[in-house]
This record gives C-alpha cells, structure tokens and sequence, in this order.
C-alpha cells in the first residue's frame, strides 16, 4: 500500500460518512480505524467463564474461535482519504501478545499498538520487533532506558488529545502523562492522535501542531492557546 503524504490521525474509534468528511474538510490525508481488544478477559484457554458458556450454546469451538475481531472495514471510494485499520491490543502479560500475532484476523490490521496493563510486560514489549505504538497511562512506570529501547526499535509512544475535550481531571491527566514522557525521553517518537468518536472530536491539523509546544513542556502556562484548542469546533 501506498501511504500518501500529509497529515494523518493514527486512531479514530468509529467511522462513518460525517466523520471520514470531517476529517477531509480539515485537510486530513489518512487515518486509522481503532479495534480495541483486552486480552486480560481471555483465560489461560481463551476464555471467561461467561464467554465459554455463550459459544458452547452456540456451538463454537474455542480452539477454532479468533478472538481477534475483524476490522471495523469502511467502504470509502474517496481517493482524498486513505483509511488504515489499527488494533490495540490490552495485555498483562507478553504471551497474550503471541496469542495475537498467531491470529488469522490479526493480519488484516495495519497497525499494532499494545496498552499495558502492568509493568513488567511494558519492560517486554518494548523489545517487540511487531509493535507500532504503546499506548500509556500516568500509572505506567517508565523508565529512561526502556524510553530508549523502544525508539531504537521505531516504536512510537502515544497521547490521545480527546481526553482532553471531557473536563479539567481528563485535561490534566493527559498533561501528566506528556510531562512523564519528556521526563523519561525528551518526548521522542511522540505522536498525537484523536481517539474521535464522532466528528466534534476532530481538531484541525494545526490547531493540533499547536498543542506540540503544550505536550512537551514548552509553554506550560499557555492557558490561553490550550483554551482556543479545547473550545475549537469543525464547522
């Protein structure tokens, strides 16, 4: 696939006609379709008890069951956009992520990114040659040198700016996350992404490249460009 040049949107969490006109009225080139899987719900076998009792009434075999969703596929004919499909993937630990890369659905993704849920499994993934992305939270325990592997295997680390848009407790844990991140490596492969919904999450491209100097510390008391940012509707 040919990915085009200009700007892109790494996660959007739905998709549909007012979004994807959204994201071209604003200039967007591509973007990314988000699939979410916690791989914490599957047991040692695959299954919760819940979800093992709904396929035996259904007569579904585990083993044969891919637990990887299909992607979250959009017909767009529009050649302004392109449309990419990214699975996030939730995990506590690094065999969950075997499981995953051995599924049949998986290679339908273009994307990976991992959300750790503990911190051993985040000083593992790093090393991972398949991820893209590792999404974080301010619980996360970074450390410089695993900041350090993770870009030296082009893995880029993640802030979604949709939080932000919520209230002022959201806002500021975004902000503590970004501060964690230019504290651990200087805020290197960082990306910003939507996490959109519908289409009053989409923020203009430079609205966006706005916010870079917010994230990385430069401006920490900018309350007035972060108050443009927040209150800044697509028309």
């Amino acid at each position: 696939m040919k990915i085009p040049n200009g700007y892109c949107d790494l996660r959007v969490e739905s998709v549909n006609g007012e979004i994807i006109n959204a994201f071209i009225k604003h200039g967007y080139a591509l973007i990314a379709i988000n699939t979410t899987v916690n791989c914490s719900l599957l047991s040692n076998g695959g299954l919760t008890k819940k979800k093992r009792k709904f396929t035996e009434c259904n007569d579904e075999d585990d083993e044969e069951k891919d637990w990887v969703p299909t992607p979250k596929l959009i017909n767009n004919n529009d050649s302004k956009l392109t449309i990419l499909n990214r699975l996030t993937i939730q995990i506590s630990n690094i065999s969950q992520l075997q499981k995953i890369l051995g599924s049949q659905n998986f290679k339908l993704y273009n994307i990976l990114a991992v959300e750790p849920l503990n911190d051993k499994v985040f000083q593992d993934i790093v090393t991972s040659p398949s991820i893209d992305i590792i999404t974080c939270n301010i619980k996360t325990s970074i450390t410089p040198k695993d900041y350090t592997i993770a870009v030296e295997k082009n893995i880029y680390f993640e802030i979604s700016y949709g939080p932000m848009l919520f209230n002022s407790n959201t806002r500021q844990d975004t902000f503590t996350l970004a501060h964690l991140l230019y504290i651990k490596g200087k805020s290197k492969n960082l990306i910003i992404t939507s996490g959109a919904a519908n289409k009053l999450d989409i923020r203009n491209p430079h609205d966006v490249m706005n916010l870079y100097p917010l994230i990385k510390n430069e401006w920490p008391q900018d309350t007035y460009r972060l108050s443009v940012f927040v209150a800044t509707m697509p028309l």
